[in-house]
């Protein structure tokens, strides 16, 4: 998962350096929820996009046939219904303006705790920031239920 960030890929947390919020003579590494392929959490949920997702299933069926996956419907429907486990974790647009709330500097063992299931210390390895000690947490009460989705997800349905 790590190493496909450095690719066309995705993952269910983005990593990403910038300037420290709250200490701005110092760079910071920074974590986000991610992992949705349409981007925003509401339109997974909200009834009114149904069509949408519908859509992008058939895209992602597409895709898979494109890329000669076996039984790329069925797969399809394994993607987006796991995405859409990750979209009732994700924190709403609003909530994740909030700068008060998306800064949580966090150790990687702090991490691990919060969001057991998710193979940490690979994909830092991976997306090539193994060596931080620290990282900024954004959406915070979210890792817990995405690291859960990670882990009850099967290995097909994640590649």
């Amino acid at each position: 998962m790590g190493r496909s960030l450095g690719g066309f890929g995705a993952s269910f947390f983005a990593p990403g350096v910038n300037d420290d919020a709250k200490q701005p003579d110092t760079y910071a590494l920074y974590l986000r929820q991610s992992g949705l392929g349409l981007g925003d959490r509401d339109l997974y949920l909200d009834p009114k996009f149904a069509p949408q997702v519908a859509r992008y299933r058939q895209y992602v069926a597409q895709m898979l046939t494109f890329a000669g996956w076996p039984n790329a419907d069925a797969a399809a429907g394994d993607v987006v219904a796991m995405e859409t486990k990750l979209a009732t974790a994700h924190w709403t647009r609003a909530q994740s303006r909030d700068r008060d709330k998306t800064y949580n500097p966090t150790t990687p063992a702090q991490l691990a705790t919060m969001a057991p299931g998710f193979p940490w210390p690979t994909f830092f390895k991976a997306a090539g920031v193994d060596a931080a000690n620290r990282a900024i947490v954004a959406q915070n009460t979210a890792f817990p239920g995405i690291a859960k989705v990670f882990a009850d997800t099967d290995l097909a349905t994640l590649k």
